[in-house]
């Protein structure tokens, strides 16, 4: 079945579109949120959380290119999740202490401010030029970077996946960081 029709069973809110995705899509969004959240269990979890998103997102969304917007949406919740979990353990509670008198800080509350309009505006602009840079570098360095940054995939799994050397992976890497930093500067972004 098409991309196109499983938006409109999903708009339709027909469950039977849930069972298409998971076909066609699950062990590919299963390979993204695995290597963020490092769990099988939490794997398992986050499926199901991208898969509850997808339902209440569309509608009103409606994706051009469905795989990509389960890979993002996989990609963010297995983020969220890791976040999630790490910052619980990062955090020490002796080592929060009181704001206002007796008011101590919520153990559970999230451990950042959120971010100010600007800062969002910055971090999108950002982001959007690492995509345009990403697009300038040659096939073989543009596969090596989105597989190290948008999968989080370890130096050793994308040499295994591209058949090369981990070396020429740390190489790239660290070319491609390079040129990233000089194109950020050039385009007023200090880091």
């Amino acid at each position: 079945m098409s991309d196109g029709e499983i938006v409109e069973l999903l708009e339709a809110r027909d469950e039977h579109a849930l069972e298409l995705i998971d076909r066609q899509y699950g062990s590919k969004l299963k390979g993204i949120i695995r290597g963020i959240v490092k769990d099988e269990g939490e794997t398992d979890e986050c499926l199901n959380d991208v898969y509850l998103r997808i339902w209440n997102a569309i509608p009103p969304a409606k994706p051009a290119d469905l795989g990509s917007y389960l890979c993002t949406a996989a990609r963010n919740t297995a983020i969220d999740r890791y976040e999630t979990q790490h910052r619980k353990r990062d955090i020490p509670e002796s080592a929060l202490v009181a704001i206002d008198g007796d008011r101590g800080v919520d153990p559970e509350a999230p451990g950042r401010v959120d971010e100010t309009v600007e800062q969002a505006a910055e971090s999108e602009r950002i982001r959007a030029l690492m995509i345009e840079y990403t697009k300038t570098l040659p096939l073989a360095d543009r596969r090596i970077c989105i597989a190290r940054f948008y999968y989080g995939a370890k130096h050793r799994e994308i040499a295994a996946r591209l058949g090369i050397p981990v070396g020429t992976v740390k190489s790239a890497l660290h070319r491609i960081k390079k040129g990233m930093a000089a194109f950020l500067k050039k385009e007023g972004i200090g880091l």
